[in-house]
């Protein structure tokens, strides 16, 4: 699915979920051994910064400043992981 479950519309989440209900027990395996595992995790942040990094992440286009952070912290992560790639 090219969108994630929670920007879809509440009618199309409960097609999804329907769909997911009509398949055979074999087939959702087969669904959710590609699925992608990620661990939930949470950072407070204050509340200015917060609201800093929802005006950055709309003048980049993201939906979420999340995905900003992430990206973010994806970036950060490369550069430590390879100092002599900088």
């Amino acid at each position: 699915m090219k969108k994630k479950f929670g920007r879809l519309s509440k009618a199309e989440q409960e097609a999804v979920e329907s769909e997911y209900h009509l398949m055979k027990p074999e087939e959702f395996d087969e669904v959710m051994a590609e699925a992608e595992f990620h661990t939930p995790s949470s950072v407070r942040l204050p509340l200015e910064m917060v609201e800093s990094l929802k005006i950055v992440a709309k003048s980049k286009g993201e939906p979420e400043y999340q995905t900003l952070v992430k990206r973010w912290i994806e970036e950060r992560l490369q550069q430590e992981s390879h100092p002599d790639a900088a």
